[in-house]
């Protein structure tokens, strides 16, 4: 069985506070025949705290697939969100997502401007998980359709 996604901690090693708050969460995934350590953005890792995760938590899946087709866990030399979420490794073991993750984790999207790239495979994800329970796809928004709705207020004003 292949590791599940998991946070792990990078940087500082010793206990004192300053050198504590320099160490780095980051969630490892299994991408194709490796491990990799993805970097999270500060709202992605707002959002696994406010979850109560911590270091060496396994993070669900749903969770873990969602941050990266969104770029809120991306790889350090950068990827594209779409591509490297099909290649992710190790959805068969691990955490379920509790409602409380699920119901943070759609709040969190629902803020996000989605990549037009990685929009309808974030659709999908949603409307093959448990996470349609607290989010409806259409709820989504890419980067062409807020611009669009944008123009149309600049338009009325």
């Amino acid at each position: 069985m292949a590791t599940p996604p998991h946070l792990v901690e990078e940087g500082g090693t010793s206990r004192t506070s300053r050198e504590a708050s320099e160490a780095e969460l980051k969630l490892d995934l299994g991408i194709g025949h490796r491990r990799r350590r993805f970097r999270l953005t500060d709202g992605a890792e707002n959002l696994l705290r406010d979850c109560g995760y911590e270091k060496a938590d396994v993070v669900p899946w749903t969770v873990a697939k969602a941050l990266v087709i969104v770029g809120g866990a991306h790889l350090p030399e950068g990827n594209d969100a779409r591509e490297t979420t099909w290649a992710i490794k190790g959805a068969d073991g691990g955490r379920d997502a509790t409602d409380d993750d699920l119901r943070e984790l759609a709040t969190y999207l629902r803020r996000l401007t989605v990549e037009d790239r990685a929009l309808d495979t974030l659709r999908e994800h949603v409307e093959r998980t448990r996470l349609s329970e607290y989010l409806d796809p259409d709820e989504l928004r890419g980067r062409t359709e807020k611009v669009g709705s944008l123009n149309d207020i600049v338009r009325d004003l």
